[in-house]
């Protein structure tokens, strides 16, 4: 039966990973997130899969709203596709299916180079290792899938880090995401051409005599910074000459159109 994989992405981590499981898997349908926002109820029959990346130690929003749309399907599963570290992501994930009585069957942490630009880019040579460790981890994941297995990772963020330091600034940071988008601003390099409109899966980026205008509804995904064709768009002043990320082997018309919200 049909397994369907809905992703959430900015850089196209999350794309590459959805993609790369479902061609494993056979028989899959992938599909963005942001594609059910208007819907009010999700079911399938099958197997549902969500790949997505993890943010502050916790699940985007959007994903969040999504969960709480899914009817439960025969088997249930979640990739996370982001810098590696889990914190309490995979508790809260739990705790979140509890709540909406979803048997979630499986979890997964596939590390992949990180999209937040502030913390700097994640080395070449450490994202060439991370998707060497993706490419012999993937079909791992597509066999438990299709074998219907159940699955929690057992790989998480240590202690101090989880609870102490970044751990309570990311739960007091957490509540806050949405608003994060204050720091965004354009530079000079900026020519008007939409690309971070275009990209934003939430639609929280418009051009106001060409030039973006946030409106809070943020994700913190970094799309629009890390496509955006001048690199003109900053984070505050920890961006400035950072090198930009997004995944080489996931375009522009991708992500746009994922972002459209088409299925």
């Amino acid at each position: 039966m049909t397994t369907r994989i809905y992703y959430f992405t900015g850089t196209g981590n999350a794309l590459y990973v959805a993609r790369t499981l479902g061609e494993k898997i056979g028989d899959a349908e992938i599909i963005p997130i942001p594609g059910t926002a208007d819907q009010t109820s999700i079911a399938h029959t099958g197997a549902v899969g969500i790949v997505c990346p993890i943010y502050m130690f916790n699940l985007p929003y959007i994903v969040i709203d999504f969960i709480k749309k899914l009817q439960q399907p025969d088997y249930f599963f979640i990739v996370f596709a982001g810098g590696g570290e889990t914190g309490n992501c995979i508790k809260a994930v739990k705790k979140l299916a509890d709540a909406q009585q979803l048997r979630l069957s499986a979890v997964f942490n596939l590390a992949m180079p990180s999209n937040y630009a502030p913390f700097g880019a994640t080395p070449g040579e450490t994202q060439k290792a991370y998707f060497a460790a993706a490419g012999k981890e993937i079909p791992r994941i597509a066999q438990v899938v299709n074998d219907r297995n159940q699955y929690v990772e057992k790989r998480s963020t240590g202690f101090f880090q989880t609870w102490i330091h970044p751990g309570i600034l990311y739960r007091l940071g957490y509540r806050y995401i949405t608003f994060m988008d204050k720091g965004f601003s354009a530079d000079e390099r900026c020519d008007g051409c939409g690309v971070c409109e275009q990209v934003c899966p939430v639609d929280n980026v418009t051009l106001n005599d060409g030039r973006p205008e946030w409106h809070s509804r943020c994700q913190q995904c970094y799309a629009c910074l890390q496509w955006c064709p001048q690199e003109a768009i900053q984070y505050r002043d920890k961006t400035e000459g950072v090198p930009r990320y997004h995944h080489p082997n996931v375009t522009l018309k991708e992500i746009i159109k994922a972002s459209r919200k088409e299925l």
